[in-house]
């Protein structure tokens, strides 16, 4: 698939190709094709942007929110695992340009960089085509994503909560440790199992797709075995 082709579901037609090419241009391809540029740049200002813009959806969309609890939302909302999920979600991963080592080593799949890249090219896109397509792009990915049943409960940051806890009772002991990583051929990704130690005890276990995603998930366990003690 062709950027052009990408782009074009989502009603966009190219104006300055070379913002495109910055934005899905990989430090291995550019260092291959010794080119002067890499998405780094387009990434810190697509993070301003998604930072700005999840703001303000949060702020329109959830007025009783306190501006702690909005702070929370967004961070977790514009986090690598929520960013790399999107970018799976739309087939990013068939339009980034990386060179060969990382290609063999399935850069394509590995969450840092498929949410670089979708910082990138939400930079680009703004950067190309203003705050009215940009909010379609956002409308149409992001927003999308985190307005689908369940997903505020993903927002919630359980590992955090579980620490704050943890320290008011004057307790340090708290350790992840990986119990299983297991291969799932369907989705080709590793499912990882991590429990929390608390005392040298097992307290909590939770599954995920990413070790932060099980680590959460742990937490929450956690957080819900001890409520109800």
């Amino acid at each position: 698939m062709t950027v052009q082709e990408f782009l074009q579901k989502y009603g966009i037609t190219i104006k300055n190709s070379h913002l495109f090419d910055q934005a899905l241009t990989h430090n291995s391809y550019a260092n291959e094709k010794h080119l002067k540029y890499t998405y780094q740049r387009m990434e810190f200002m697509g993070d301003a942007v998604l930072q700005m813009y999840v703001s303000k959806f949060f702020f329109l969309n959830f007025p009783k929110l306190k501006e702690g609890e909005l702070t929370k939302f967004r961070s977790n909302a514009v986090r690598e695992e929520t960013l790399s999920e999107i970018a799976r979600s739309i087939n990013l991963s068939q339009i980034i340009r990386l060179g060969q080592g990382e290609i063999n080593s399935k850069g394509y799949n590995k969450p840092s960089i498929l949410s670089d890249v979708y910082e990138a090219i939400t930079a680009a896109i703004y950067l190309d085509q203003g705050e009215e397509v940009l909010i379609s792009w956002l409308k149409q990915t992001m927003f999308k994503y985190i307005s689908t049943p369940g997903f505020m409960d993903k927002l919630k940051d359980y590992k955090s909560e579980l620490q704050e806890l943890l320290q008011a009772e004057n307790r340090c002991d708290l350790k992840y440790v990986v119990e299983k990583e297991t291969h799932v051929p369907k989705e080709n990704k590793t499912l990882y199992t991590i429990s929390v130690n608390l005392d040298n005890q097992k307290f909590g276990i939770g599954e995920g797709f990413s070790k932060q995603e099980a680590e959460q998930n742990a937490a929450k366990d956690t957080l819900t075995k001890m409520k109800n003690k």
